[in-house]
């Protein structure tokens, strides 16, 4: 009995068990069926709310007026209609609503109007509005900006005052003090806006205050406003953030953007990048810019900073004395002094020195010797241009010797012209591979040009012996060898030019005094202009340098009767007396005296001319500069790099800017690795709206480079 009755109670079980899964599936079947009915319900008062039935609409309207709560309500409808996409709809709705409710639902339908950017339509609604006195102030706001933008100058001055007018009418309403503002900005009152524009309301004030500010010419706060990448990063631009406005214009894919993006790495020194998107835009000037010159050129304290950074501070500034000291060879030293005791009065020792040579024939060596005399006598009275001028015509005759290649190339090297002051010191070398000091100035040239040379060094290192102790000295200074130069500089100082310059160049690169050895170069040199500019350099480098200016204005009348160096000489003495001139505020006064020396000059003119002319230039004396060159260029044949590139920048001075490109094209052509004529052909090919030639120089200019004399600005519509 028991059995069963287990039995049974299992089978009771199983039966409610059956009975509680259909009660559950019952109840989630109604669970499911009223959620259904929910979803319709709610589906249809959507559609109830986004589908409105205008003609029930309309006849409620007919039956009876409206009252205004509740017509705003039927306008927010026709809002959302006009919002979910069914414009027809919406406008339908508000033109039935206009019929009994005028002045408030034509308002809303110019608002329609002025975001479908039919601005005629929305000015007679807006019209419409203020006539029946119902919203008439924002009526009004409305109505000057749809005059605005239909470029109707009567009709915008006649609604912003009538808007004014209306003001007091809002004057309890929360956004009183925007609606202010707005008016206020529309009758020009731009500065009074601002500080409306600063009290909160409903309305986000950001966009009138930006454009408010860049109105008033002040990006600054303009950028504090604008949140649109593009905007923004234009703002930053005009206040000189290049770094933060890239990050901005880099956000937006607006060709605008774009455009400005590679005038701010041009900005920047980012010219590969600048080449590339200016590329794009070959037919496509957005931004026409125009080119000037830096107003640092011409501001002393400017030129004080840049000298307290730069004068002699580079090893490579050492090689010009170098190329400056050094002897200039002849083949027999006796006839040569006695030859050369003639025509200068006390020929320093050093200043010369007699070199081996293979040649036999005595009569062909003296009359040769005379020549290459003659030549040196015009470097050692400081005519260089001429001393290379003789040397050029010697070299015709005689390519194969290495006295007239290594003095052609000292004569180089002297006038600043690095490229053939390698080639012939190479030469020399390569002709007499025992005159290890050609080899060494070949070294410095061609570092001057940023050229290296392995094997030459090798060439040079394996010649060296134990008594080559100036060569070994020099060469350490060309490779930083600071173990051989502390060794050369412990050595006995030997009262030679090329010997103390030596020992100077050391004590300068391990920031030591050197006045001992510029004091020594000074006494050997006693009419020389650059040893009397070092002498002082070296006394007076550590005053502040508005102290060395003023002590320079003094020192200068000391050194008048050295000026021939100035006059006639070479790159050394021609910017080292310009440097020292233009932080003292004396270039008028130079000026003036190189007018009168062009005047009574009739043996040498071109370098007084070259130097009158970049007198001219730092005195903004710029079309007589440009006519100086000009006449160098055209007239006298002087096509040198220096020459035709300051021809360029005293061109774009003078406004000159198509013969500008002309001559910074020969200048590049000269000096290919000078980056300052392709930046400057690059700036004026952007000016002439020749995209495609400006980007080809960017891309060949050097990421990082900053123009000493260039800069652009974006045209305004006007220029």
């Amino acid at each position: 009995m028991a059995e069963e009755n287990v039995i049974i109670i299992e089978e009771e079980d199983k039966k409610d068990n059956k009975k509680i899964y259909i009660i559950i599936a019952l109840l989630l079947l109604v669970l499911i069926m009223l959620l259904l009915l929910l979803l319709v319900v709610v589906k249809k008062k959507r559609e109830n709310n986004q589908n409105f039935n205008v003609e029930q609409i309309v006849k409620k309207l007919e039956k009876k007026a409206i009252p205004k709560d509740e017509l705003k309500i039927l306008i927010k409808k026709a809002n959302i209609l006009y919002k979910s996409g069914k414009k027809e709809e919406a406008l339908k709705l508000l033109e039935k609503i206009a019929t009994y409710s005028e002045s408030l639902s034509y308002y809303n339908l110019g608002v329609i109007k002025l975001q479908e950017k039919d601005y005629k339509t929305a000015l007679k609604y807006f019209q419409k509005a203020i006539e029946n006195k119902d919203s008439r102030t924002l009526s009004a706001i409305d109505a000057a900006y749809a005059a605005l933008m239909l470029n109707n100058k009567s009709l915008f001055k006649y609604y912003t005052n009538l808007a004014y007018l209306y003001l007091p009418e809002l004057a309890k309403n929360k956004n009183y003090p925007y609606y202010y503002a707005v008016v206020m900005y529309y009758k020009g009152y731009e500065y009074e806006t601002i500080p409306a524009l600063k009290i909160p309301t409903d309305y986000n004030p950001n966009k009138l205050l930006s454009a408010i500010y860049e109105y008033l010419k002040d990006p600054a706060h303009a950028q504090q406003y604008e949140t649109n990448p593009l905007y923004k990063g234009l703002e930053l631009a005009q206040i000189g953030e290049y770094e933060l406005a890239k990050n901005y214009l880099k956000e937006t894919t607006n060709p605008i953007g774009k455009f400005a993006l590679a005038l701010v790495d041009l900005k920047l020194g980012e010219y590969k990048n600048a080449s590339i998107i200016l590329k794009q835009f070959k037919n496509n000037n957005i931004y026409p810019i125009y080119i000037y010159l830096k107003p640092s050129l011409f501001d002393v304290k400017t030129a004080q900073k840049e000298f307290t950074n730069t004068f002699l501070k580079h090893k490579k500034d050492f090689y010009d004395l170098f190329f400056y000291y050094a002897p200039y060879k002849v083949l027999n030293m006796n006839k040569t002094i006695e030859y050369l005791q003639k025509g200068i009065a006390g020929i320093p020792l050093g200043a010369i020195q007699e070199a081996q040579t293979s040649l036999k024939n005595s009569a062909f060596l003296s009359n040769l010797n005379l020549k290459i005399a003659k030549a040196i006598r015009l470097a050692l009275n400081g005519h260089i241009f001429l001393a290379n001028k003789a040397f050029k015509k010697l070299y015709k005759k005689r390519k194969d010797s290495y006295i007239i290649n290594y003095n052609l190339a000292l004569t180089f090297a002297q006038l600043g012209d690095y490229k053939q002051a390698y080639l012939h010191f190479l030469r020399a070398y390569h002709l007499n591979p025992y005159d290890l000091e050609s080899g060494v100035f070949a070294l410095f040239a061609a570092d001057k040009l940023n050229i290296k040379n392995p094997y030459l060094l090798a060439s040079i290192k394996d010649s060296l012996t134990n008594k080559t102790f100036l060569i070994q000295a020099m060469l350490a200074i060309y490779n930083n060898d600071t173990v051989t130069m502390a060794a050369f500089s412990e050595k006995p100082e030997k009262n030679k030019p090329l010997w103390l310059l030596s020992d100077l160049t050391i004590k300068a690169i391990f920031n030591k005094d050197y006045t001992t050895e510029a004091l020594k170069l000074n006494s050997i040199f006693e009419n020389d202009l650059i040893s009397k500019l070092l002498y002082f350099y070296a006394k007076n480098k550590n005053l502040p340098i508005n102290k060395l200016a003023v002590k320079f204005q003094g020192f200068y009348y000391s050194l008048i009767p050295y000026l021939n160096d100035f006059y006639y000489g070479g790159k050394l003495p021609r910017d080292w007396f310009f440097d020292f001139v233009k932080i003292s505020g004396l270039m008028p006064r130079i000026r003036m005296l190189l007018i009168k020396k062009a005047q009574m000059e009739n043996f040498d003119i071109i370098p007084v001319l070259k130097r009158l002319a970049f007198a001219d230039f730092y005195t903004k004396h710029f079309e007589e500069s440009y006519v100086i060159y000009n006449d160098l260029i055209n007239n006298k044949n002087i096509t040198d790099s220096h020459t035709l590139y300051y021809a360029g920048v005293a061109a774009i001075g003078a406004g000159h800017h198509n013969n500008a490109i002309a001559l910074m094209e020969l200048a590049k052509l000269k000096n290919p690795i000078y980056p300052e004529p392709r930046y400057a052909l690059g700036l004026l090919w952007q000016e002439a709206n020749n995209l495609n030639a400006a980007s080809i120089q960017y891309a060949k200019i050097p990421n990082g480079f900053q123009s000493k004399f260039f800069d652009f600005n974006i045209k305004q519509i006007n220029e």
